[in-house]
This record gives structure tokens, C-alpha cells and sequence, in this order.
């Protein structure tokens, strides 16, 4: 909703107090003002787009890996709980990594229950 209330703010304001630095033709106009008002909603939807995204969707905690493993290097990652019932619930789990020559990445991502359940 604030976005959509920027953007007609940003064309209200293009169109009556920034009149004098718009061009004359009217369809020119339209489009300044209409650029105008985008950037003003892009301006207030990208903050707003980033505080309601940082929620993770599971309530858990977000594991981030990064891993770069050159020649013969070995790299592993874990992201989760691991054990038996008294691990805590894990939320999102991202793992990313590059290698080159005869490096080894190993990537264990998620819940890993061990014993008899």
C-alpha cells in the first residue's frame, strides 16, 4: 500500500510543483512525471520489501555458509540441528561454495536426526 501511496504522491508532486522543470509537451510530461513517481514508490518499496522479507519462514535461526576451496583443500559444511531430541529447530539453511583444481566441498544442509527415531 505505501508504495502505491508514493507513487501518486511522486506524480502529484512532479506534475504540480515541479511543473516548471518538466518538459512542455504533454505526453512528455506524463512520462517525466510517471518516472518520477516510479523511482519515489521504488524508493519507499525496496526498504519495506527488505524489513518484511528478513522473517525467516520456519521461526528458526538462518545458517549462511560460504566456502572457497582451491587445489587439494577439503571444505565441509553443516547448516541445521543435529542429535537427537534435544536439537533445536533450524530455519533456513544456505550454503554456497566454489572449487577448483582437486578441492573437495562437502554440504550436509538441514535437520540430521541421529539414534532410533
Amino acid at each position: 500500500m505505501a508504495p502505491v501511496v508514493a507513487f501518486g504522491v511522486g506524480l502529484w508532486l512532479a506534475g504540480s510543483v515541479f511543473s516548471g522543470w518538466l518538459p512542455r509537451a504533454e505526453a512528455e510530461r506524463w512520462a517525466v512525471a510517471a518516472a518520477f513517481a516510479t523511482v519515489a514508490a521504488g524508493a519507499v518499496g525496496a526498504p519495506l520489501g527488505w524489513w518484511a522479507g528478513r522473517e525467516t519462514r520456519g521461526g528458526g535461526r538462518v545458517v549462511v555458509q560460504r566456502a572457497t576451496a582451491t587445489e587439494a583443500s577439503r571444505t565441509t559444511q553443516i547448516g541445521g540441528s543435529r542429535g537427537g531430541t534435544a536439537s533445536a529447530p533450524s530455519g533456513d539453511v544456505e550454503q554456497q561454495a566454489e572449487s577448483s583444481g582437486t578441492a573437495r566441498i562437502t554440504q550436509i544442509g538441514g535437520d540430521q536426526q541421529t539414534g532410533g527415531r
